[in-house]
């Protein structure tokens, strides 16, 4: 598999079309269907995808499964793992099978929630 099937199978993973990744690297649809034809792509787009979905960006030059490169977000100052308090593997999970512009929708509330009660 080269890197633009790597981005292809990214991309269906994540739901989102090539308007939408486009968006995102600041390039348009037909740029990225060149990506995922050819694999020819610079590897600051690449970083840049890898830090917007948390995948590490080897998952686009290593031949092993997407699961092995979704990357957690850590506690600082950590070696014990991802801080996820219990019971919410099962609604991030139910998130995450979401269309990518609820997703940031979601973010957006949350994001909002978070503001209002660290005040």
């Amino acid at each position: 598999m080269n890197i633009g099937d790597r981005i292809k199978e990214l991309r269906k993973e994540l739901k989102i079309n090539q308007k939408e990744l486009g968006n995102l690297l600041n390039v348009t649809q037909q740029v990225i269907s060149h990506y995922e034809c050819s694999g020819s792509i610079d590897a600051s787009k690449l970083s840049t995808i890898s830090k917007r979905y948390n995948i590490d960006i080897r998952y686009f030059y290593e031949e092993r499964p997407l699961s092995d490169f979704k990357t957690a977000v850590l506690r600082p100052n950590s070696t014990q793992g991802p801080d996820i308090p219990a019971g919410w593997h099962e609604l991030l999970d139910d998130v995450s099978s979401l269309e990518q512009d609820k997703i940031r929708f979601i973010e957006t509330v949350v994001r909002a929630l978070l503001k209002e009660f660290s005040s």
